[in-house]
């Protein structure tokens, strides 16, 4: 898949159309089971070699200056994500992935890791404060592992195929923003007020569903197929999951202060009110700049709850008309320009009004709508298309559409010689190759892509892959 830049929905067979396109199973008369498979991503969305070059020495004000760079190419670049860089990896389970007639078995390993510098913080650094920085501060880490089961049938014509999907939440930690993340800034000063809650789990599970469909091949050599991966796809982190009772004494024990019960957030207020610049060299007893962080539960109402004054002045009022409540443990009070640092605890325990059961911290799964085209030329030839979208940007997905095209040759014996090109998606553009060779029935591949661009010196980012299968004609 990676060799051929993603173009995969009518030629994956086997276990490996299980999560591509699961109608393949009957489309391919094909009997294989995973020895060893990984793939790894690393990416960014803006440093690459030529990037580096161009910036390094650059002056970003003077247009005359020969080493100019300007400002606004750098936020053209970045596209008003800030600055983030992206990690995933996907591996199957040894052994525990084949296909046997028209019927699959899969069991995968997946992270994502998404992380970076907000638009502000690289305006600030390069402009100043000239206009008002926007701090979209959004992390996010999620570990899962998928099982699934796979059935195809053959009709006439066509071939339908589909997966059941238990998803198995492993480890998931995400920050988001929860008001205006705007600082707002004049020659005088800044004012602000961003506020994140910072979300993490351990043990969730779900459902999940894929359907596919895969034209037999014309006389002309094309086929057809469509689907859609992770319907219904949405991992629900409750307290009663095994994995998060058989490990409760551990997390608390290893997290201390930071223990998060399920459905439990800690809040992050931000403020910063430097009405003069005055401020910045002399102590007074408000603080111009801290931050604050407290424990927090969602609540759709709470009319029958006593709250201190205290506790009001703490509450957050979501757009939604939600209410983000101090729930128990520590409030804390770091002054980064100002004051003494301030803690209490607070005395009651409201986790009590949280049901976890009814309206549990969920995390929905990436769905991929995918479209492909193959034609193949004898036993020389083989050429892909795909079309694809996921319908969010986070997990590795990208809401973007992808068209990818790729080419398998089978001129050489016991080889196959793969190249792709794709556009859009999350990484853009990008160009792939791979190489694969039998020895009997055992089959090992090889892929690696460059993401952002078509050259090493243009690439933002690698992807590599390996696979060690057994597979035969049925």
């Amino acid at each position: 898949m990676m060799g051929l830049s993603g173009s995969y929905t009518t030629l994956s067979k086997g276990y490996h159309c299980i999560g591509i396109n699961p109608a393949n199973l009957a489309a391919y008369k094909y009997k294989s089971f995973n020895i060893l498979d990984f793939s790894l991503s690393l990416s960014n969305n803006f440093f690459s070699i030529n990037n580096y070059n161009l910036m390094n020495g650059a002056h970003l004000d003077d247009e005359t200056d020969a080493d100019y760079y300007s400002k606004e190419d750098l936020f053209y670049d970045i596209e008003g994500t800030g600055i983030r860089i992206l990690y995933s990896s996907n591996i199957p389970m040894p052994l525990l992935n084949f296909s046997l007639r028209n019927f699959g078995v899969s069991s995968r390993l997946t992270t994502n890791f998404d992380m970076g510098i907000p638009d502000g913080m690289v305006q600030l650094f390069t402009s100043g404060n000239d206009t008002d920085l926007i701090m979209n501060i959004e992390e996010s880490t999620i570990i899962t592992q998928e099982m699934g089961f796979s059935y195809a049938h053959k009709f006439t014509g066509f071939s339908a195929g589909a997966t059941l999907k238990y998803l198995l939440g492993l480890f998931y930690m995400g920050i988001e923003p929860v008001s205006s993340t705007a600082i707002q800034t004049s020659s005088e000063g800044f004012k602000g007020n961003p506020k994140y809650i910072l979300q993490q789990s351990i043990g969730g599970g779900g459902i999940g569903l894929d359907i596919g469909i895969t034209s037999d091949e014309t006389e002309n050599g094309f086929r057809y197929g469509i689907s859609v991966i992770n319907l219904l796809g949405t991992i629900k982190w409750t307290a009663d999951h095994f994995m998060r009772s058989s490990l409760e004494n551990s997390i608390r024990s290893g997290t201390g202060d930071y223990y998060l019960r399920p459905n439990e957030f800690m809040l992050i207020d931000f403020v910063i009110d430097i009405e003069d610049a005055t401020q910045l060299g002399t102590e007074s007893e408000e603080a111009p700049i801290y931050y604050a962080m407290y424990k927090v539960i969602p609540l759709e109402n709470i009319d029958n709850i006593n709250l201190s004054s205290a506790d009001q002045e703490l509450l957050i009022t979501l757009e939604n008309g939600t209410y983000l409540l101090p729930s128990g443990g520590e409030y804390i009070k770091k002054i980064l320009l100002g004051g003494g640092d301030e803690e209490r605890r607070f005395i009651v325990d409201r986790y009590q009004y949280v049901d976890s059961e009814s309206a549990p911290f969920t995390t929905r799964h990436p769905v991929y709508f995918r479209l492909g085209l193959s034609k193949q030329w004898e036993d020389d030839l083989l050429i892909g298309v795909d079309l694809a979208t996921g319908f969010s940007n986070r997990f590795g997905s990208s809401s973007d559409w992808k068209l990818s095209f790729g080419s398998e040759i089978y001129k050489f014996k016991n080889k196959i010689l793969r190249m792709g090109y794709s556009f859009g998606g999350i990484s853009q553009r990008s160009i792939s190759f791979g190489y694969g060779t039998s020895f009997g029935a055992f089959n090992i591949d090889l892929g690696i892509a460059l993401n952002g661009g078509f050259t090493l010196a243009n690439a933002k980012g690698i992807d590599i892959a390996f696979g060690l299968n057994w597979g035969i004609e049925k």
